[in-house]
């Protein structure tokens, strides 16, 4: 075996307008489902255009440029609501979807040995799915149990947006994010990054320091 790697950067223009096209796409695709779906006044005459539906919001959800602009980017109170809003029509879709429809669409992840690292896995998913009626519609609260405890890649990107989505809101209506609040409570310090300035910045003091400039985007050739 060839144990000689080298580094070299990776085209990050290229990676970014990929991105960029995936995420129009699936947000043109999942608008085009919405309004089939809005001609319909039965969930059970439109089943095959709402789990498109979702199966779309879910994929441009888990998009690395998604997860980055929820996470780290600043958001306009106009574009929190607006994200809110998205946010809550996807997953009032997705609570019309029965587990057993979402497990067609995402599939549980092949992956075995969580309970070494006290991480879910594809026997901990079996084991919670024999609390719930496969067959029956999820619902709002049955919804959040479900992602609780299925583990599927997409779905779980799209819960990290989802609670970055919602932290957002917090943060709009009283200055400061979920995760900000809980650690202030616990008397844990918090940092601001300013990628375009290069710099962090204790929230705590006002000390500021530079970022380090090591490259980011790298692949390792083999």
């Amino acid at each position: 075996m060839n144990n000689n790697f080298t580094v070299v950067s990776g085209d990050k223009g290229k990676v970014q307008d990929k991105q960029a096209k995936r995420e129009q796409l699936y947000m043109k695709a999942f608008v085009r489902e919405l309004d089939t779906i809005s001609a319909y006044s039965d969930w059970n005459q439109c089943r095959d255009h709402l789990k498109r539906a979702v199966f779309y919001a879910v994929k441009y959800f888990s998009l690395e440029r998604i997860d980055r602009r929820h996470c780290t980017e600043p958001r306009t109170l106009e574009q929190v609501n607006a994200d809110f809003s998205l946010l809550e029509c996807v997953k009032m879709l997705m609570g019309q979807l029965t587990p057993r429809e979402m497990m067609s669409m995402f599939p549980i992840e092949k992956e075995y040995d969580g309970e070494k690292s006290g991480c879910k896995d594809y026997f901990y998913t079996i084991e919670k799915l024999k609390d719930f009626d496969l067959d029956k519609p999820l619902g709002e609260e049955g919804l959040e149990d479900f992602l609780w405890c299925y583990w599927n890649d997409d779905l779980f990107a799209f819960d990290v947006v989802s609670m970055f989505i919602i932290s957002n809101m917090y943060k709009a209506q009283t200055g400061e994010g979920i995760m900000e609040r809980w650690l202030k409570d616990q008397g844990i310090g918090t940092y601001t990054i300013n990628q375009e300035k290069g710099i962090i910045q204790d929230n705590q003091t006002g000390e500021i320091h530079k970022l380090s400039k090591k490259p980011s985007h790298l692949k390792i050739v083999k």
